[in-house]
């Protein structure tokens, strides 16, 4: 499966310029009939109000410039495209909820144990060492703890 790529700053702001240019929505498939003829065509139409319908695409008709460059910017590609970051995002947010959760439950944790102002410390302490050594303050702390720790020589 093809690595997901998520639509660019561009490609949205041009989606979103055809969108805002083309026949307001929501548009719907329709099958008309011409009662003079017989014939049935497929349009597709817009409902302006309850009793009026305009048409977006009719078999005998230009189809509107602007219409027709947001149909064809929104070909099956570009609306999975769309449809795969959205639901990226949402798992984002699902997990994102998930640590707010966690959070909350941790602290109501510390708060019961009277942890809280130990917590705060030692989040500022952290801060204070990322400020300091932003490579990896953990890192560097584990390395010099590991090398003061040297077995002894004996002769």
């Amino acid at each position: 499966m093809a690595k997901h790529i998520p639509p660019t700053d561009h490609e949205l702001h041009a989606i979103e310029a055809l969108a805002v240019d083309a026949t307001p929505g929501p548009w719907e498939p329709q099958v008309v009939m011409d009662y003079q003829t017989g014939e049935s065509a497929r349009v597709v139409v817009r409902a302006a109000a309850e009793d009026e319908m305009q048409y977006v695409v009719e078999r005998e008709h230009d189809l509107g410039e602007a219409d027709q460059a947001y149909i064809a910017a929104m070909h099956p590609d570009a609306a999975l495209r769309l449809v795969r970051e959205i639901r990226r995002l949402r798992r984002v947010q699902e997990r994102y909820d998930m640590m707010c959760d966690m959070l909350q439950h941790l602290d109501a944790f510390l708060e019961r144990r009277g942890l809280v102002a130990q917590a705060q410390r030692f989040v500022e302490v952290r801060a204070q060492m990322e400020r300091i050594h932003p490579d990896g303050a953990a890192a560097d702390t584990a390395g010099r703890a590991g090398a003061d720790r040297r077995p002894a020589v004996t002769a």
